[in-house]
């Protein structure tokens, strides 16, 4: 992916509905053509469009014109193993032994 693409989740995007720095002015901006929101591909919201900047937005600029970052924005791309990476790592360790259980302190209610 180029650039840092934001989604607009709360109105179209229209003039002073979206962040224009003199620094990092909108590299593409795309209206979705529908007259509501529609889900995102590969991400767990609505959105009416999408921005897309040559540098990444600051966490004011997202939060003053309510825009949501892309998950695969390079600012935030993780790099943790997958899920059958972890499993397989986890079931080749030897398994460690495990102490019994400590009997309890505290007396039943038969005991007091």
């Amino acid at each position: 992916m180029e650039g840092y693409k934001y989604y607009s989740t709360q109105r179209p995007v229209d003039l002073l509905t979206y962040p224009n720095p003199p620094d990092n002015k909108p590299v593409e901006i795309v209206n979705y053509d529908c007259d509501a929101r529609i889900p995102v591909q590969g991400e767990n919201f609505r959105a009416w469009g999408e921005l897309t900047y040559a540098k990444p937005l600051t966490d004011k600029q997202m939060y003053d014109y309510e825009l949501r970052p892309s998950r695969l924005n390079p600012d935030r791309v993780q790099s943790r193993p997958s899920i059958t990476a972890r499993l397989q790592k986890a079931a080749s360790r030897p398994e460690q032994a495990q102490e019994a259980p400590k009997p309890k302190d505290t007396k039943n209610h038969e005991d007091r």
